[in-house]
């Protein structure tokens, strides 16, 4: 119940919740002229008025290693989405793995990240839309996410929400995967310690 007496419903908390996230993403960015009252939750369905040029700039600047490209043979604009965090979250999932001697594919913070991840972008039904997630550490940008978006696409404002998120979901997991390791190592370091004494 609000103050007003009238009942909000799980769906007007999470716009509301939205709101308030994307007024908090483009003010850091010096973008609050993009500002929308109420997003929305999903990619489809978007109204929006405001330049997409400016929206595709925000979109870049969410993190160094933001790219996009559009291919004229199959008319699909796509984004490809990295960041420090998410890199190095990467990596210590290996380190991770091999301290516990558990399989990359059933890594506790693997599963964790792809659940998120699939929580924000996979949207039921939408066919102007797709996302893959890549997991590698072979080269600077290797982890990341490929977005494809077909012409009919018009949640931008939507997805430079949730790709905050994501972005937001890998800083703080990679604190909490740094501190468990810490922990996991300590009584080999401890060990070696006292080998070497």
């Amino acid at each position: 119940m609000n103050t007003d007496g009238k009942r909000r419903s799980y769906s007007d908390m999470h716009r509301a919740i939205d709101a308030v996230y994307l007024r908090k993403v483009l003010h850091d960015r010096n973008m609050l002229y993009l500002y929308e009252k109420w997003p929305p939750s999903e990619y489809q369905g978007e109204e929006s008025e405001f330049d997409m040029d400016l929206i595709v700039d925000a979109l870049h600047s969410l993190s160094e290693a933001v790219w996009s490209h559009y291919s004229e043979y199959e008319d699909i604009y796509t984004m490809y989405f990295s960041h420090p965090a998410m890199m190095e979250y990467y990596r210590l999932c290996r380190v991770y793995g091999k301290h516990q001697s558990v399989k990359l594919r059933d890594n506790p913070y693997m599963q964790l990240a792809a659940d998120f991840v699939r929580s924000l972008l996979h949207q039921e039904g939408c066919f102007t839309c797709d996302y893959r997630l890549q997991t590698k550490v072979n080269h600077r940008w290797a982890s990341g996410i490929v977005f494809r978006m077909w012409p009919e696409f018009n949640g931008n404002l939507a997805l430079l929400v949730l790709m905050a998120q994501v972005f937001d979901f890998y800083e703080r997991e990679l604190t909490r995967l740094k501190t468990e390791l810490s922990e996991i190592q300590k009584p080999v370091n401890q060990k070696q310690a006292k080998e070497a004494a």
